[in-house]
Order: C-alpha cells, then sequence, then structure tokens
C-alpha cells in the first residue's frame, strides 16, 4: 500500500531551521533510527509529540509496529499504538487493541495482549488482560487473568486459566491460581505451577511390549520445586519383572551443565526375575531381586560466587549389580556401563589448571583404578616474558591401585585350577614312560591369555606359560608415582611464510612400592627419564576466485587454502618388559599423539621416533552463519554479519616411523578425513586409512555417510563402517540408515536399520509410525534386535504425548538411538 505521507523523524532538523529552541532540542534527542509512517501524520514541537493516523508504520531497531493510530512522545520515549495494534519484537508477535512500547527502556506494556512462545516442536499459546516486560530484551514477562493453550484454534479442547503470570522466555513459565478446562469444563485448580518451557513437566506415559520386559508402562510426573529444581517421579510397571519407581532431581540453575551440575537420580527395583536377559545368556542364578541405582553430579563453587575459580566436583555413581543398566537402563549402558566415583577439588587459572582428586571403587564388579588421592598440575602453554618462547608442562603425584572385579578375579582362580588339574592328571604313555600331551579342554581362554593365534592348539608349555601369566594377575597392579614433564617450544616463521616450531622437553617418572606385574627385576621402585625432541614445520598457500557464486551450493566466492605440513617427534623412555601400567593405551584404530604433554598414557609412554608428514586442503566461502557441534549451524553476530566458512576439507597424513614403540612398522596406514558441509541440510564425511606396507600391524578401515533432507518433509542418513585386518579388532562392514518422512501435516513415519554385512546380520530394525492429532501426537513403535545366539530382542511400544510437552515419545532404554550414529530415533 502506498502512503500518502511520511513523517520522517530523522529529517527533520534539516527542514525546520526556525523552530523554538524546545523543537531544536527535542530534535536534538532523537535518532535517525526511529521511522514513522502513515496516512497523515503531525508533529507538535510545543509537547513534542509526533502522531500518526491511518494504516501506521513505526520502525525502531528490531522493532516494528503496525496500529490504526499512534502517538510518539520524544520526551518519555513512549510510542502508544491503538486499533489493531501488531508488534513484532524479538522474533515475538503481540497483539491488541491498544500497546505502549518505550524506545529508550524497551518495556512493552498493554491490555487484552495476545501472543505466543515456542516450547519444544510446538507452540505455547497465550492471551493475557494486563501486560508488561521490564527490559528491551524481555527477559520477563508479567500478565494478569491470563488464558494459555497450545490447540490453535477459536475454541481450543484444553487451556488453562491463571490470575496471574511470569514467563521468563528460553527459561519456564510461573503461574498463580490455575483452573485447567477441558472445553469450558475446570477439571483441576491449582494454586502455583511452575514449569519449564522445554523440559518434561506434568504427567506423561509410555506403554509397549518387550522380551525383556514384557507388557510394561512407565509413568513419569514432572513438578518444579521452588523456582529452580525440576523433579521428575518415575512409577514403572513390567510385566517380567514387576514394579521399580524412583525420582530424578535436576537443578534448573544449571540446565546447560548438566553433565557436571545438579543431579540426583534414585531408582528402585524389586526383580522378580533378576536372571532375565535380552540377549539368552545364563546368569548366575543367586542374583539379588533388590536392583537400584544413586546417582550425584554437582559442582560448588568456592566461596561461592559461579564466577569463582575454584570449585569441588562431585561425581558419583552406586549400582547394585553389573547388570542393572543393561537391563534397565540401556541406553546408558551402551555409552557409560562402567561409570567412576571421584570427587575432585580445581582451581582455574589462565595459566594452569590445579586438580586434587579422589578416586574410589564403590562398585566391586567393576574394574576400577583408585587414586587416593592425585594432585595434578597441568599448565597451558603460554609465553615466557617477551622472549619469544613458550612453555606448556604438568606435574602429578598420587597413590595409585588397579582393583580387579570379583567376576574377573573368580574367572582367572578358576582357570588357574583348570590349568594345574590338567599338568597334574597328565596321562603316561605305556610303552615309553613318558606324558601324553593331551590340550585342556579351555583352549579358547588359555589362547587368550598368550595372545594366540585362534586355530592353535594350546598344550602343557603354553598352559604352563599361561598359569605364570594368571598369577601374576591375582596381585593387581598398584604404587605410588610422581610424573613432571615439561617442554619449551620457539615459534618463528621463516623467509616470511615458513612456519617453524621447534621443540625440547624432558622429565622423570618416579615409581615407588611396586606390586603386581610380571617384572623380572623384583625390586619395589623405579626411575624413567624422559627425553623429547620434535618440530612442527608448515606453510600456506591459498588462491581466491570470487566471481564463483552459487546459492544451490551455498558459495559466495571461494577459496582454496592449501597446508603441507611435518610433525616430527622423538622420545627416550624405557619400560621394563610386565610393568604393572595404570595408565595405559587402549586398543583402538586411531593413530596416537605425538606430543607429550597431550599423551595421557603416562605408563606406556615408551621410546619412539616417528615423523607425521601430511597436506590439509580446506575449500572457505562467505557466510552470515557459521557450523558447529557436528555440523549444525547457528547464526552469525550482527557485528561481522559476514565471515569466512569452512565449505569442505581434506587432511591426507601418514606416520614414518624410525621406531615404532607398539608395533614393528616402517610406515603406517595412510589417513583421510574429508568433509563436505555446503548448507545446513546436507552434511558428507568420509575417514578413510589404507595399509601402505606389508606389516600385520595394518589394516584397512573406512567410515563414510551422509545425512540429506531432500525436502522440507524428509530426512535421510546413510553410514557405512568397515575395519578388514586389523591385529585386535574382529572383521566388520557394518552399514546403518535412518529415515524420517512427513507424510502430510497429520502423519510421519520413521525408520531405524543397522546391518552387519560380514555375517549378513540386520542387527537392529525399527519402525514408527505418528499422528498429530491437534494438541496431541500419537506414536506407535516396533522394533527388532538381533543378538546372533538364536534369541532376538523384540519391543513394540504406544505413546500418547501434550504437543505442550514432545519429550517422551520412545523410551530410551528400549530404543537407545538404535544407529549410534547420531541423533534420536
Amino acid at each position: 500500500m502506498t502512503r500518502s505521507c511520511r513523517l520522517w523523524i530523522a529529517l527533520a532538523l534539516a527542514v525546520t531551521p526556525s523552530l523554538p529552541v524546545a523543537a531544536q532540542d527535542f530534535f536534538s534527542g532523537l535518532t535517525s533510527n526511529i521511522n514513522i509512517e502513515g496516512t497523515e501524520t503531525t508533529f507538535d514541537p510545543g509537547t513534542g509529540i509526533a502522531s500518526a493516523t491511518g494504516d501506521v508504520y513505526i520502525r525502531y531497531g528490531d522493532t516494528e509496529i503496525e496500529a490504526g493510530r499512534a502517538d510518539y512522545n520524544a520526551n518519555t520515549g513512549d510510542v502508544k499504538a491503538h486499533e489493531n495494534v501488531t508488534v513484532w519484537k524479538g522474533g515475538q508477535t503481540y497483539k491488541s487493541d491498544s500497546i505502549i512500547y518505550n524506545i529508550k527502556t524497551g518495556e512493552l506494556t498493554g491490555d487484552s495482549i495476545r501472543s505466543s512462545l515456542p516450547r519444544g516442536s510446538g507452540t505455547l499459546l497465550y492471551s493475557t488482560e494486563r501486560f508488561e516486560t521490564e527490559t528491551k530484551f524481555i527477559e520477563r514477562i508479567d500478565g494478569e487473568d491470563t488464558l494459555i493453550t497450545t490447540h490453535d484454534i477459536a475454541n481450543p479442547n484444553y487451556r488453562i486459566k491463571a490470575k496471574s503470570m511470569t514467563i521468563y522466555p528460553d527459561d519456564r513459565i510461573v503461574m498463580r491460581k490455575v483452573t485447567v478446562y477441558a472445553g469450558k469444563t475446570p477439571v483441576f485448580w491449582f494454586p502455583y505451577i511452575s514449569q519449564p518451557l522445554d523440559d518434561e513437566v506434568g504427567y506423561s506415559f509410555t506403554p509397549g511390549w518387550s522380551s525383556n520386559w514384557g507388557l510394561f508402562l512407565l509413568n513419569q510426573y514432572g513438578v518444579i520445586h521452588g523456582d529452580h529444581t525440576l523433579a521428575k517421579y518415575k512409577l514403572d510397571l513390567r510385566s517380567s519383572r514387576g514394579f521399580a519407581g524412583g525420582v530424578e532431581f535436576i537443578s534448573m540453575r544449571h540446565r546447560w551443565n548438566q553433565q557436571n551440575f545438579g543431579k540426583l537420580n534414585l531408582y528402585y527395583a524389586h526383580d522378580s526375575d533378576p536372571t532375565l536377559t535380552r540377549t539368552g545368556g545364563v546368569r548366575e542364578a543367586d542374583m539379588s531381586p533388590d536392583r537400584y541405582r544413586v546417582n550425584f553430579q554437582h559442582r560448588i563453587y568456592v566461596p561461592g560466587p559461579e564466577e569463582s575459580t575454584w570449585y569441588l566436583d562431585f561425581d558419583i555413581n552406586k549400582i547394585s549389580d553389573v547388570h542393572f543398566y543393561e537391563d534397565f537402563f540401556f541406553q546408558e549402558f551402551r555409552s557409560n556401563r562402567e561409570p567412576d566415583n571421584q570427587v575432585s577439588f580445581v582451581h582455574m587459572d589462565d595459566r594452569y589448571t590445579a586438580r586434587l582428586m579422589a578416586k574410589f571403587d564403590l562398585n566391586d564388579f567393576y574394574r576400577t583404578e583408585t587414586r587416593l588421592p592425585e594432585l595434578a598440575f597441568d599448565f597451558t602453554r603460554h609465553p615466557i616474558f617477551n622472549s619469544g618462547v613458550f612453555y606448556q608442562g604438568n606435574t602429578l603425584a598420587g597413590i595409585y591401585h588397579e582393583n580387579y572385579s570379583q567376576p574377573e578375579l573368580q574367572l582367572t582362580r578358576d582357570l588357574i585350577k583348570s590349568g594345574e588339574a590338567y599338568l597334574t592328571q597328565a596321562q603316561v604313555d605305556p610303552i615309553s614312560g613318558l606324558p601324553v600331551d593331551n590340550s585342556p579342554s579351555n583352549q579358547a581362554a588359555y589362547r587368550r591369555v598368550l595372545g594366540l593365534d585362534p586355530n592353535y592348539l594350546v598344550g602343557s608349555d603354553q598352559v604352563n606359560q599361561a598359569l605364570q601369566i594368571l598369577r601374576s594377575k591375582l596381585q593387581e597392579p598398584g604404587f605410588n608415582r610422581v610424573h613432571s614433564y615439561h617442554e619449551f617450544l620457539y615459534p618463528t616463521k621463516v623467509f616470511g611464510w615458513l612456519n617453524v616450531v621447534p621443540r625440547i622437553g624432558g622429565g622423570l617418572t618416579y615409581y615407588d612400592d611396586l606390586q603386581g606385574g610380571t617384572r623380572v627385576d623384583p625390586s619395589s621402585s623405579m626411575t624413567k627419564g624422559i627425553f623429547a625432541a620434535g618440530m612442527d614445520v608448515s606453510f600456506k598457500l591459498s588462491k581466491n576466485w570470487d566471481e564463483v557464486q552459487s546459492d544451490r551450493f551455498g558459495l559466495d566466492g571461494i577459496r582454496h587454502v592449501i597446508q603441507p605440513y611435518i610433525n616430527y617427534s622423538y622420545v627416550n623412555a624405557d619400560v621394563p618388559d610386565g610393568f604393572p601400567a595404570i595408565d595405559r593405551l587402549v586398543p583402538t584404530t586411531r593413530p596416537r599423539s605425538l606430543d607429550v604433554p597431550f599423551y595421557s598414557a603416562i605408563d606406556d609412554l615408551r621410546s619412539w621416533n616417528i615423523a607425521r608428514i601430511g597436506m590439509r586442503n580446506t575449500l572457505q566461502t562467505r557466510r552470515d552463519y557459521q557450523s558447529f557441534q557436528n555440523g549444525n549451524f547457528r547464526e552469525a553476530t550482527q557485528s561481522n554479519a559476514t565471515q569466512t566458512y569452512t565449505w569442505a576439507g581434506l587432511n591426507t597424513y601418514v606416520d614414518v616411523f624410525f621406531e615404532d614403540p607398539e608395533f614393528n612398522r616402517n610406515v603406517s596406514n595412510l589417513y583421510n578425513e574429508l568433509f563436505w558441509r555446503p548448507v545446513p541440510w546436507f552434511n558428507l564425511w568420509a575417514d578413510a586409512q589404507l595399509p601402505i606396507d606389508n606389516s600385520d600391524a595394518n589394516f584397512t578401515e573406512v567410515n563414510h555417510g551422509i545425512t540429506w533432507l531432500p525436502m522440507k518433509t524428509i530426512s535421510i542418513t546413510l553410514g557405512h563402517q568397515y575395519i578388514q585386518d586389523h591385529p585386535l579388532f574382529q572383521n566388520s562392514s557394518l552399514f546403518f540408515s535412518r529415515f524420517y518422512a512427513r507424510l502430510n501435516e497429520n502423519w510421519g513415519f520413521s525408520m531405524n536399520h543397522i546391518y552387519e554385512a560380514a555375517d549378513s546380520t540386520l542387527e537392529y530394525q525399527s519402525y514408527s509410525l505418528h499422528r498429530d492429532m491437534s494438541s496431541w501426537t500419537a506414536a506407535i513403535g516396533a522394533m527388532i534386535r538381533d543378538n546372533r545366539n538364536g534369541v532376538s530382542d523384540y519391543g513394540l511400544l504406544f505413546s500418547l504425548t501434550l504437543k505442550a510437552f514432545p519429550q517422551v515419545s520412545i523410551p530410551l532404554d528400549m530404543d537407545p538411538n538404535p544407529t549410534g550414529r547420531g541423533g534420536r530415533f
């Protein structure tokens, strides 16, 4: 619509040079950001009031107002809008017949205002008779005589009426004197409700069936205690296991870091059949039916304020038995089946972190390392005065012990007993009089102890060797240890383009009261000297093509950056054979770190001489958003709306061994790490390592996948994980897929699959159908898990969830992110 007259406040000074002093003062106080338009506009210099009528449009910063008429008072900053008023501010829309907005404070007030808030995957609609915000950031909204619903029709089938309401956007809504209506009939009354906008509050239930639970009904009621404690009360019924229940407390003050802050989880189950397994395996018959968990994670700042650099961390996890997580919380069993127990006192500084930690054993059915206590100082890389030299290092001291699990110790004792019985009962040839070397019955166990080929035939000589190792395992590793390592670096640039960072370091590791292991030297103390030297060398070449433009592939110009690099590392640190290591290497397919300060396997730190040679290729473009957290996107800041975005990249490298600390290799696999994230709805990745040597330690591994939204209603993830000829891991060719389709406005369908091609096994499959029923969402799902032993795990469930509380749809303990490749089911 063309407006017949406009009042541009910012231009007023240019056209009114003869105004009185008061008017001149008024205009001098205006900013150039306010714009008032209307069919008819007037301005009174005496009162400082600008008025507009007829199709009024006002803009100030990120706030826009449309109304039938409006007045602006420059002295107070108030914009008073009337007649079919609509305000857009901070991504929210407010409608009323009368609204007052103050451009100086950002405060918004009005009567009979209608608006909405995003909540989870739905929208919370509300109308309030008296509306008020405190600041321009809308950190708090107050209302009186408020109606709330998520049912977006003229006559909602349910609504909540509150005498007063306070909304903290992105946090919670607080209501007093609350009546809940079904249609027009009141069904509940509450004096007070405090509810988060994105957490599970209120009642939810999930019925279903699974092969290890039988028929089940999972019930949860969430409620806010006080202003910041979310409590989730649970009462669960499983026909094959009986009743269970508990409560989970979560501090809402620390929602951004719930891994460390304010969580207490209590759960108890009186299991009617604790021997029941999802895989069909056999368990001990004397398992207690009383099964439980107690988990406590919290951080306390000392002396109190959260800005303090001193804090006390608690991570306590007491579990009834080794199978508890597997039977009741399978998601946690997959992600952290052996949780630690530790208390740490930490001090953070710009140059170092100091930590006093006690790590202890509360669950004797897990293998656990104890640190009672450990004092550690980690020094971050920082310059030494203005010398150009940088320093980094660490020092730690403690008393360490490794406690084997009770089941593991019992199996070791049984294997020793079996081996000794075999040796003493060896048959004698009646003719020669010599013992007959019959093989023991437990061939596989002795082969595992000795690291022999699966087809090797074990005899008495091998049993004797295995018994020596097994007897040493009955004496658990332990020692007192002091470790200190310090390193100096000198970053410099040669010829103006070649980056060179030489480094040299040294340290000592002292052990006392050594226990366990199979060392030849019986002494109880040992000192390991450490010397390290190395150099990082790299340079960059780049070329720009500004003319390359593509909306489809998200290109606004393109830059190609090439960075060849070499990281040479030499370490001299001898470790005797049979040393009782506690901080040791674990099997992995990834290359080890070549930087000693970041090498956590202190007891396995041994001599090496390695050069890592590689080249990075990156393609960059310009964007008004950037990627973070595995390919998700966020908007750029207004102060830097256009920024460099890494569109694609490839890192290719290889390790050349002059001395290999683990295997007898001359060269590692050839590593390639590729990613391509052109737009938010497409992500491709591929990590591969290919053998280029004939060593037994070389192998093939290829992991790649794609996430793609071909249209707004379909999401597809496809991936493949392949490994062949690894010395420690079995061959595998695993395919996985995730698919979701929104069939129409009311129906959706999803499915997940995991297929192991090495043995032609469909390990996992699940299917779910979703139905949008206005205020509610219904889902029915089924899953099958093949355990490869003739016993499969089955599940069937149904859920009915209020849209405003969309968190519970499929219980993660039954369907725990089945692909394990990002995202929930």
